[in-house]
């Protein structure tokens, strides 16, 4: 299984978006972009970043991007 980034969505929004994926038969996970930035000690720990990366299985990119762009525009 092969997964593409998405988008970059706002971590306090990524419950429901990963559950509407779900609902619609779509898996997804979520990378935080400054992970090992932060463990190296490259960005202050304190800082405010809410941004994780999503991504969703290759075949079902497209279908992803339209219910996104159906229940979040």
């Amino acid at each position: 299984m092969s997964y593409k980034f998405l988008m970059t969505i706002n971590f306090f929004e990524a419950q429901q978006i990963q559950e509407l994926l779900e609902e619609n038969g779509l898996k997804s996970k979520l990378e935080h972009p400054y992970y090992f930035n932060l463990t190296a000690g490259w960005v202050d720990p304190f800082c405010n970043n809410n941004e994780r990366n999503l991504f969703v299985l290759d075949d079902d990119f497209e279908k992803a991007k339209k219910i996104l762009s159906n229940n979040f525009n």
